[in-house]
């Protein structure tokens, strides 16, 4: 399907020059020349960010190769699809170096919450290895972008940049802590940057958009009163916007760095009631700690007999837990999100409305 490059294809693939500018942390600007290498591999692209960030990339001409186990929700992103196992080591070999790209961003993970086992996360570990090791052997890579989580940390905990100081939440955040190591002591190459998304959330959320917001839109959903959690949300057409930035960059702003991704830490309170507001033209109903601390001592009963329950301990923590992050040092980078919030408020409900409506009529 793909071909390595010959020197004809290599030079109509490069953008002869690139004028760009760089923002120091001084606010001047820094004016680079070079040449842009345009191939960029996708691993997990068919998944809630890789949705956006691939309909970004080709917005900005990037080559794309999506690798993932799912098709991609749109059509007209198939030809870019190659059905692809991280842990089927010979095949992933394969295809990477047939494709051969200038980046890498690796999406793909296994991100449930509730596991008691780090050998459910057989993609985040031995798939990731599979991918680094193969990362070695390309010739023209520019820069691999591994993409974590907040839970690296556990919500509550000092941050720290020594990654042995840190607690992970639960087997998910210890599998990609895991991941942030084996991409610092595998990766031959110091052109590597490590992301941190926080909340992350949009159209195509489909634990959101099954969950918090159909509890929403059908006025069942009561939130805790006296809320003053603080955590850190990005709109996911922001965090597209994030990663590409961090592809554009010079290597010597990006190497080796560890970059939270997300738009600005807000009350937890102050986001909800925006949903609220927004998709029932009413004020958010709140409801006594207390009650949802029994509930949620309640799931966790359930689930010892294998019943799922909406509400368990750690969810609950979660809850009520603040998690601000260290933003200051990504948005210097980066620059402000373009997307403002009442913009992407506005996009999100629409679509979880005609997803609703669309439910609707099919009952």
């Amino acid at each position: 399907m793909y071909a390595h490059l010959d020197l004809l294809e290599l030079i109509l693939s490069l953008d002869a020059r690139h004028i760009k500018q760089e923002a120091s942390g001084n606010g001047n600007l820094h004016y680079s020349s070079r040449v842009v290498l345009k191939k960029v591999l996708v691993t997990g692209g068919s998944g809630f960010i890789g949705i956006h960030l691939i309909e970004l990339l080709l917005q900005q001409s990037y080559e794309v190769l999506n690798l993932d186990i799912r098709k991609p929700i749109n059509n007209r992103n198939l030809e870019l699809y190659s059905l692809v196992s991280l842990t089927d080591k010979k095949l992933l070999r394969d295809e990477v170096l047939r494709f051969n790209p200038n980046f890498i961003i690796h999406l793909a993970a296994i991100t449930k919450q509730n596991s008691n086992s780090l050998k459910d996360f057989d993609v985040n570990l031995e798939g990731s290895q599979n991918l680094l090791e193969v990362t070695n052997e390309l010739t023209q890579l520019k820069k691999f972008i591994f993409v974590s989580t907040q839970y690296v940390n556990t919500p509550g905990y000092a941050h720290s940049e020594n990654l042995h100081e840190l607690a992970p939440y639960g087997f998910y955040g210890e599998s990609k802590l895991l991941g942030e190591k084996m991409t610092a002591q595998i990766l031959q190459s110091s052109h590597w940057t490590v992301i941190r998304p926080t909340t992350i959330w949009g159209p195509y959320h489909q634990i959101l958009g099954d969950g918090l917001w159909k509890e929403i839109i059908r006025n069942r959903y009561f939130h805790p009163k006296k809320d003053n959690a603080v955590k850190t949300y990005g709109y996911v057409k922001n965090t597209a916007w994030q990663i590409s930035r961090i592809m554009e960059i010079e290597n010597i702003f990006t190497d080796r760095k560890v970059l939270y991704i997300g738009d600005e830490n807000m009350s937890q309170d102050q986001w909800v009631a925006a949903f609220v507001s927004h998709l029932t033209n009413r004020k958010m109903r709140r409801i006594p700690k207390l009650i949802l601390f029994v509930l949620s001592e309640l799931g966790e009963i359930l689930s010892g007999f294998g019943i799922r329950f909406p509400l368990y301990r750690s969810r609950y923590h979660n809850l009520m837990t603040s998690n601000p992050s260290p933003l200051s040092e990504t948005l210097e980078l980066l620059g402000p999100s373009p997307i403002l919030f009442e913009d992407a408020l506005a996009e999100t409900c629409s679509w979880i409305k005609q997803i609703h409506d669309k439910s609707s009529r099919l009952k």
